[in-house]
């Protein structure tokens, strides 16, 4: 795990070199699926929860369960979107797989709120802005290697596929990254 590891830490750093590796590493999205996964569940653990209480608990096994599937498929979702928008609206290239692994990679910023929950002073609502520009960010970065487009139209893709994903959760009567 040292080099997905690696290739993360370049990606929040937005470094080129992140981005490219995705694009040649096929194994690269399952990398992408356990940090999502991770991330959700190290989340539930800055809200308080413990892990004996997420394993030993009905109540809290379920919320680990629905928070991890939650985050699932956000990933997926968002990353479809993300890539139609980038292929079919805005003229970009590339391939869904190489989109899947941007968004999974991002995903570990939205950590920040856990950081930003310690600090006491600032506003839940500041810190989830927080995670969500910095993983923009990533998303857009990625998007512009990948998707071959400048990065106005990368960071409209970006935004666009979390748009896409607030509207496809409202329908479906759900909400939350």
């Amino acid at each position: 795990m040292g080099e997905p590891l690696k290739r993360l830490l370049q990606a929040v750093r937005l470094e080129r070199d992140a981005f490219v590796w995705m694009d040649f590493n096929d194994r690269a999205t399952g990398d992408a699926m356990i940090f999502v996964a991770v991330t959700r569940l190290l989340i539930l653990l800055g809200l308080g929860w413990s892990l004996f209480g997420l394993a030993t608990s009905l109540s809290g096994f379920e919320i680990l369960i629905a928070s991890t599937l939650n985050a699932l498929i956000f990933w997926l979702a968002y990353s479809g979107i993300a890539f139609a928008i980038t292929k079919f609206l805005l003229g970009g290239s590339g391939n869904f797989a190489v989109f899947l692994r941007i968004t999974g990679f991002a995903y570990p910023t939205l950590l920040v709120l856990i950081f930003t929950a310690q600090l006491g002073d600032l506003p839940s609502w500041l810190a989830l802005a927080l995670g969500f520009v910095w993983f923009i960010a990533v998303v857009t970065r990625g998007i512009t290697y990948e998707g071959d487009i400048p990065t106005q139209k990368a960071v409209l893709a970006a935004i666009g596929g979390y748009v896409g994903w607030v509207v496809i959760s409202s329908i479906l009567g759900r909400g939350g990254i």
